[in-house]
């Protein structure tokens, strides 16, 4: 499967230290621009950002660029910027799923009837293929409920999802 990710979504996973597993099991893709929003933060020494590079510079975390044309339109209907408008670019043509936990390049995906994944999904993804534990999930989705990028209740629905697993 091949995976086109934003830059939220890679520092959610690489903070819950699942990002590396990830990318080995699934052709992830990103742009330039998304790519240079996660390592700036290497310059505060952000352990994220220096995974992400590292996982680009061994070919793990493929770097692309958008079509110029698509992305153009897109940006013009939807008003997207910066990283979330070069995945959907990147994504359009193609159909490959989208990574995003934006909530405005989710509605973009699903007006363009794109199919689309946020980290959540991933983690319990990895967990009902046993890439991880349960213990580890449920772990990695208490980490995102630290970072406070999900509602409570979106938060409690993917533990219960864990919680009732096999």
């Amino acid at each position: 499967m091949t995976i086109i990710a934003d830059a939220t979504a890679l520092i959610l996973l690489a903070k819950v230290t699942v990002l590396e597993k990830f990318v080995n099991r699934n052709d992830v893709i990103t742009s330039k621009i998304v790519y240079e929003e996660v390592v700036i933060g290497k310059e505060k020494g952000r352990k994220d950002s220096i995974l992400v590079e590292r996982l680009v510079q061994e070919d793990k975390l493929r770097l692309k660029i958008p079509n110029k044309t698509i992305k153009n339109k897109i940006e013009k209907f939807f008003s997207l910027k910066a990283g979330e408008l070069e995945v959907v670019s990147l994504a359009y043509k193609t159909k490959h799923t989208i990574l995003s936990d934006d909530k405005k390049c989710m509605n973009v995906a699903k007006a363009l009837g794109m199919y689309f994944i946020t980290s959540l999904d991933v983690i319990t993804a990895m967990y009902k293929k046993s890439v991880i534990t349960k213990k580890k999930a449920m772990d990695c989705i208490n980490e995102m409920e630290e970072y406070g990028w999900y509602s409570k209740d979106l938060i409690k629905h993917y533990k219960e999802v864990i919680k009732w697993w096999k």
